[in-house]
């Protein structure tokens, strides 16, 4: 930090990455942007001379891409508007460089540093890589510092966090780590949406000598036409999420889909998707759904067809494999159908409140829900509405009735709708 940031720590082998921050030019302490947006550009004049100029965009393109992927900020790259209206400029430079106060020091010192409120300014004396194998400091560690500078981010103390003040020669993080999260978030807030469906992709195998089938599961977030593929151990997505729902699921109509069911049982194993009045089943073997099942069956199929007593368009479903059973939502009602006698229960359908009680007085999704989502990993169903999620309790007095609501950025974390940036071409 401070004059000392361009030091070399022989002893620890690692640079001094920058000098942190003294600037905000946001509404709150730290914060620099009070919108969402961003626009970036690496100025012409300001281009390495030791890496092709598509190298340079598209690692500090990645490293932009990293930090929209744990908050609610988009980064566009932007090489036509006036220079007036791009919020974060990039350029590589030595001694002094690009009209800044500030000297740059040669090859083993300061690295980069954030010259002023949307200015990253790198040292092109360093030898800049792209390769995690290369030796040299790689640009993409390097960029993904000095975007947490830009956006108001102090150094951190965490090793492992990419905003740690020293820059190992050797290894490193390409990552954002748990501290790096949680600061952005703190000055961000959290990603938050809607979800169109929620649900396990469950597959049953075997191990040993054991009867019961061992689950294994991977979770999925479906909003539109993409999809996040949820690491539950992590509590974060996967790297590079959300994709389009074509890469996911051939064969699924355009636009979303409303629910998705796995049915399984000792005798039945069928996946189906449904949106509006139609649903379709998934060929789980083929990764596609079916277009033709023998010759009696042929998908998309009218709902009322396939689950008689039910109609479309449905709200969201789910299957409760102990129970044997699926919950058909619509509305403020629900339906609960019998898989193995394909009927639906006396008495339905009724409406959600009553067979799904509240609490806590008045804290309730009522009706018109977006998922019922039954996790294997919290061995729990959750109904999921807007963002906001109520865990439903499994048993005693309580049974069926809904734990007081959390939002759904809480329970799933780092959900981040980031959009596809420009390609990077040579």
């Amino acid at each position: 930090m401070g004059g000392s940031s361009r030091d070399w720590d022989s002893r620890a082998r690692r640079y001094k990455r920058s000098r942190g921050p003294s600037w905000s030019q946001g509404p709150m302490p730290g914060m620099a942007f009070a919108k969402q947006g961003l626009r970036w550009r690496l100025l012409a004049e300001g281009h390495s001379a030791h890496l092709p100029a598509w190298q340079q965009r598209r690692a500090i393109a990645l490293a932009f891409r990293r930090w929209s992927e744990v908050a609610p900020l988009s980064f566009q790259e932007d090489s036509s508007s006036p220079g007036n209206e791009i919020d974060i400029r990039l350029g590589f430079g030595t001694g002094r460089h690009l009209g800044c106060p500030w000297l740059f020091d040669g090859p083993g010192g300061e690295l980069a540093h954030t010259a002023q409120p949307g200015e990253i300014h790198l040292d092109d004396d360093e030898p800049f890589s792209v390769s995690p194998s290369d030796h040299g400091v790689n640009l993409l560690q390097v960029a993904l510092h000095e975007i947490g500078h830009v956006l108001g981010l102090p150094h951190l103390s965490s090793p492992d966090s990419v905003m740690n003040p020293l820059y190992p020669t050797t290894g490193g993080s390409m990552e954002l780590d748990w501290q790096d999260r949680r600061a952005i978030q703190e000055l961000y807030g959290k990603c938050e949406g809607p979800f169109d469906t929620v649900f396990d992709w469950v597959r049953k195998g075997w191990s040993g000598q054991q009867e019961e089938p061992v689950i294994q599961f991977s979770t999925y977030f479906l909003r539109g036409d993409r999809y996040w593929l949820y690491d539950n151990r992590q509590g974060r997505p996967r790297r590079g999420d959300p994709r389009s729902l074509e890469q996911g699921w051939r064969g699924l109509p355009t636009g979303g889909v409303d629910a998705y069911l796995h049915i399984w049982t000792t005798d039945i194993d069928r996946a189906y998707f449904f949106k509006g009045t139609q649903y379709w089943r998934y060929n789980r073997d083929a990764d596609q759904t079916f277009i033709k099942d023998g010759e009696a069956e042929r998908y998309p199929q009218c709902i009322s067809e396939g689950f008689p007593g039910i109609a479309g368009p449905l709200d969201t479903a789910v299957f409760l494999q102990q129970r044997r059973l699926i919950y058909f939502f619509k509305g403020h009602q629900v339906w609960a159908y019998n898989v193995s006698r394909q009927l639906t229960l006396e008495g339905f359908p009724k409406s959600l409140e009553d067979v799904f009680p509240a609490l806590v007085p008045n804290d309730h999704p009522k009706g018109n829900l977006d998922a019922a989502y039954y996790s294997y990993s919290h061995r729990a169903l959750f109904l999921i509405k807007g963002l906001y999620c109520w865990e439903v309790s499994t048993g005693g007095d309580g049974e069926n009735a809904l734990q007081p609501q959390r939002r759904v950025a809480e329970q799933w974390q780092d959900l981040c709708d980031v959009h596809p940036s420009s390609t990077v071409d040579r």
